[in-house]
Parts: structure tokens; sequence; C-alpha cells
């Protein structure tokens, strides 16, 4: 009689362990899905133009593609912090991207960062 008791205990424990564990993992797909969509750059003030750019998942990687550029560019995640990335541009150098919430906790804005060519600036989600 004791052994329908152990494994209906032990299933229980796998099934609780194994949801836990779907919990914690998200997919970088899912991760990013708050990043998505498109922001608008005024960079009129670095001498260059107002931007576009749309961030999206492409097999479990976030990428922009701004609308001057004829690629997009996959970002790297900062390491122990969710809302920050970085890529290197062989052209540009170094840039640097921190997702902004709202005081809702909505991503609505994007902090794009070139200390080598002097841009810092705060672009606006203005769709996804």
């Amino acid at each position: 009689m004791k052994r329908p008791v152990i494994f209906l205990f032990a299933a229980a424990l796998i099934a609780a362990l194994s949801f836990a564990s779907g919990i914690q993992e998200k997919k970088p797909a899912d991760k990013y899905a708050a990043f998505c969509g498109d922001y608008r750059f005024d960079l009129t003030s670095y001498g260059a133009e107002v931007i576009t750019a749309r961030f999206y998942v492409e097999n479990d990687d976030l990428f922009v593609q701004a609308d001057t550029s004829e690629s997009p560019d996959k970002l790297s995640p900062v390491e122990n912090e969710p809302t920050k990335f970085f890529l290197e541009d062989p052209d540009e150098g170094h840039w640097d991207f921190e997702f902004l919430k709202d005081d809702k906790g909505k991503i609505t804005k994007c902090r794009i960062i070139n200390a080598g060519i002097g841009i810092d600036s705060v672009g606006e989600k203005i769709a996804g």
C-alpha cells in the first residue's frame, strides 16, 4: 500500500520541479519581447538626423536595424544587467543600449551611447 503513495509523491515532486524550472528559465525570445519595436532617436543635435531603429528577436538573439543601415546588428547582452546590451561596430565603434521603463514598469524608451563619436540619446518607442 505504501508504493502508490510514494509513487504519487515522487510524481508530484517531479512535476512541481519541472514547472518551477520552466518559470525561471525564459527563452531569449520571451525575455526580449518587451524590448521589441520601433524607436525614434533625434540625433540632430549631434550633427546627424532623426533615425528609426527596429529591435526584434531572431533565433533567440536581439537585433537592431536602423533605417540608415543596410543590415541588422546583433546585440550582445551585458552580464547581470537584463535591460542592457552592446555591440561593436567596425566603423562606428562601441555602442551601449539600455532599455528604460516608464512609471508603470513598461519599456517605452531606449538609451544609446557611443562615447567614441559623442552620442548619448534617448529614443521613444513609437511602435511595437
